[in-house]
């Protein structure tokens, strides 16, 4: 079976932020802004929502977390997003499934974004991209080896199956540059929302991991059989 045949949503996620970016680039970008994250505009629609404001214009601040993941600011934000969003996407999708996959994304994107809004709460820099539900990727991977005895990752770009330390390592260098750049106050990035979504895949491995010790009982769950 082709790759994309095995991880349908991951596949399909990058094929929606390929087409939206397409749309992006064609002239409308401005109009984009109205999908980002800004968070200044999110820290007010949440107030609103606190004191029983549920209408459609604080509804759809609050919704720019969903939509904010599919937009990026330029090819290459785009390309490394996409690159390493197959990478670790797609072995979440092997180990947990396509769907916990498909959730995964949005709940990691999600977590992140939440996270640069409370660092950055008087901000009104909007905020775009999948960035936060990569990390978040990366952390259920990294959540699982620590629990799991996981094959070598065979997945492109690699050139070769390696041992999951190796990604792991990688993963963590990788959100050690995030901590890094944060307390620096580097500007240009989202290094909170990169965080954010890390933490909440970690968290996500951990649950599962707590109630399923070994990848041979997940497999045998209820939850692995529809997967």
């Amino acid at each position: 079976m082709h790759p994309f045949e095995r991880h349908p949503t991951i596949f399909g996620i990058i094929c929606v932020a390929a087409a939206i970016f397409l749309v992006q680039v064609s002239g409308a970008h401005s109009a984009f802004i109205e999908y980002s994250v800004i968070p200044l505009r999110m820290g007010q629609a949440w107030t609103a929502l606190l004191h029983g404001d549920v209408g459609t214009s604080t509804l759809r601040v609050l919704l720019t977390t969903v939509t904010a993941l599919f937009l990026h600011a330029g090819p290459p934000h785009l390309i490394m997003n996409m690159v390493f969003l197959w990478m670790f996407g797609s072995l979440t999708s092997q180990y947990l499934g396509k769907w916990w996959a498909l959730g995964s994304f949005f709940v990691c994107g999600i977590g992140g974004f939440v996270l640069h809004v409370v660092l950055n709460q008087k901000s009104s820099i909007p905020c775009i991209g999948a960035s936060g539900a990569v990390t978040g990727f990366e952390g259920i991977y990294l959540g699982l080896a620590l629990r799991w005895r996981l094959s070598w990752p065979d997945v492109w770009p690699l050139a070769r199956p390696i041992p999951p330390q190796e990604l792991c390592l990688f993963a963590i260098a990788g959100i050690g540059m995030d901590l890094w750049g944060l307390t620096q106050q580097a500007q240009g990035i989202a290094f909170g929302a990169h965080i954010g979504g890390f933490v909440t895949g970690l968290i996500i491995a951990g649950t599962i991991t707590q109630f399923y010790p070994s990848l041979q009982r997940w497999e045998k769950s209820s939850y692995s059989v529809s997967r």
